[in-house]
């Protein structure tokens, strides 16, 4: 007598729902990196500016973060958003919000919150 074996491995409608919930995956992934990527040039330029800060007024700060975002096609963030505070030191600081739109009338939004101390 032969013995059956059972079955294994993803029936055709199992693969296509798989499928269907990588590809809801991927294309959030497309909507949100960018806004990541974005933002670390925005870090990354409020750090060259901090360091270039010395004796340099807010609006020149400004004027710097403008030219090093615009130089990394960074247009979500704007130099007014930017702020130097006064404290134990100076520190530039910047608050900002993007939202991307996703499937119909769903958003990601995402928040940012960075702070820099000034040379």
């Amino acid at each position: 007598m032969k013995t059956a074996h059972k079955a294994q491995g993803i029936t055709l409608i199992g693969f296509v729902i798989m499928l269907a919930l990588l590809g809801v995956v991927a294309f959030a992934a497309m909507q949100v990196v960018p806004v990541y990527l974005d933002h670390h040039s925005v870090v990354k330029a409020m750090r060259t500016a901090a360091n270039e800060s010395a004796n340099k007024t807010p609006a020149e700060i400004k004027t710097r973060i403008d030219k090093l975002l615009y130089i990394s096609y960074v247009d979500v963030v704007k130099p007014t958003d930017f702020k130097v505070v006064r404290g134990n030191g100076r520190e530039l600081k910047v608050e900002y919000e993007v939202e991307k739109p996703f499937l119909g009338n769903l958003f990601f939004t995402m928040k940012f919150n960075e702070s820099v101390p000034l040379k």
